[in-house]
């Protein structure tokens, strides 16, 4: 069967297709020049901004620390024996003097009674050389007024020789037995001291059978078992007292030197313990936590730094009725040294960093950004002191930093910021203004005591 050809040679299948080839291109055309479809760039992005804080600050030195109880005793036995009763529950508190233990006192009973029994025979037999002492005394008032008759017949020519002789004889005899008797007496008098003294120890081997807290505190789980066999000096629990708490720390001698500068001039003496103990420490017990607890330097090591690391140690208490801190923590420990009458602070959050160092992203009056370098100072609890680069009136960039670029338009949304939630910074505040550091909630003991 023959197919048809058109005019131009073409069959009718292929003409339709390049008809509608052409329609498509016309089309495009006609869709891409229309002026409604031209790009529209996006919004400027939306950042948060914010003005520093200016006020008075206390520059602080920062340095780690561990917590010890002020008080802790270790309850050891004074006696062996069997453990009797255990009179208390782990962790439970105690009073000075109650009583832990008891251990059978059923062998230092009856070593109290017998050590009794002995003073009773031994002031008997005191009794008995006494009464020995007295009869040798008077024997010896007998033989002599014999010897002295005998000496008065002598010598009138009525005596004899030999009766003289054996009347001497006689008082000697008498005499010597007085000297021994007075011995005896004083043999018997420490016999007796001896089973006093005996006495006395059984006495207190008796009564620590009953072993009693020596502090006032809470007691920890006990180390024996009840009918354990315990020997003298076995460690059995331990009482500590948390009321207090020290924080045991260290200062290089830089760090000591601003310390010693800071404290006040002309008013104590640098050196000694009045000046030491008026100086506030700060306790941070969480570092991602703005929770600050106020104490004073109690303690300066008297034999000065440790060669090996060249710090000084020194040590801080703390009231801790509260219970917020155990012995053995790690904390972190501030000490004010230095005061800023006007200190310009930023969150640390809204400072970033580069290679060549800190920097802020400041928001024009054109709303474009340009990236500033700030030098910083100190860092306290989230902020940091900004000591050149920027002034009190200019706006930077708190929150979107990662949708900020330098030279770029931004929208920004204002805040205002404050320290009055930073508890650290509020007492930075309030030691500013104060002319000397705080005083001491009580006198603290002075180095070396």
């Amino acid at each position: 069967m023959k197919q048809r050809l058109t005019a131009s040679g073409c069959r009718p299948s292929h003409w339709r297709i390049a008809h509608w080839t052409l329609v498509g291109w016309v089309l495009c055309f006609v869709g891409c020049s229309d002026k409604g479809n031209e790009y529209v760039p996006p919004p400027p992005p939306t950042v948060t901004t914010a003005r520093p804080v200016r006020q008075p600050l206390t520059l602080y030195l920062e340095q780690n620390g561990q917590t010890e109880a002020v008080e802790s005793a270790e309850i050891r036995s004074r006696v062996g024996g069997f453990v009797e009763e255990i009179l208390f529950e782990p962790g439970q508190d105690v009073q000075a003097d109650d009583e832990l233990y008891k251990i059978e006192p059923d062998t230092y009973r009856a070593v109290r009674d017998s050590a009794a029994a002995a003073v009773e025979a031994a002031k008997a037999a005191v009794q008995v050389a006494e009464s020995s002492l007295l009869t040798a005394e008077a024997n010896v008032k007998n033989a002599t007024s014999t010897y002295d008759r005998e000496k008065r017949l002598f010598d009138s020519g009525a005596g004899s020789q030999s009766a003289l002789d054996a009347a001497e004889a006689d008082r000697d005899a008498v005499l010597a037995r007085v000297e021994a008797a007075k011995a005896n007496v004083k043999a018997e008098k420490a016999k007796e001291l001896q089973a006093e003294a005996t006495l006395a120890q059984a006495e207190l081997d008796l009564q620590y059978t009953t072993i009693r807290a020596p502090i006032s505190g809470q007691v920890s789980k006990t180390l024996v078992k009840l009918g354990n066999l315990v020997d003298v000096g076995a460690s059995m629990a331990t009482v500590t007292d948390h009321r207090k708490v020290f924080a045991n720390f260290s200062l290089s001698d830089r760090q000591v030197l601003e310390l010693m500068e800071s404290l006040p001039d002309g008013e104590v003496d640098r050196s000694g313990p009045k000046a030491w103990s008026s100086v506030a420490v700060y306790l941070q017990r969480d570092i991602t936590k703005n929770e600050f607890i106020q104490g004073n330097l109690e303690y300066v090591d008297q034999t000065g730094f440790e060669g090996s690391t060249g710090t000084l140690a020194m040590r801080a208490v703390f009231d801790n009725s509260e219970r917020s801190l155990l012995p053995g923590m790690f904390v972190m420990i501030r000490l004010p040294v230095a005061k800023l009458e006007s200190a310009l602070l930023v969150p640390e959050r809204a400072v970033s960093r580069s290679q060549t160092g800190a920097f802020l992203l400041i928001v024009g009056q054109d709303n474009r950004i340009e990236r500033r370098p700030v030098t910083l100072g100190q860092k306290l609890d989230g902020w940091a002191v900004v000591q050149q680069g920027l002034q009190e009136d200019e706006t930077f960039v708190l929150e979107g930093l990662q949708r900020a670029r330098p030279g770029t338009e931004v929208t920004p949304t204002p805040t205002e910021l404050s320290t009055e939630g930073s508890p650290l910074l509020q007492a930075s505040l309030s030691t500013a203004e104060e002319t000397s550091p705080p005083p001491a909630p009580a006198p603290a003991p002075g180095p070396g005591s």
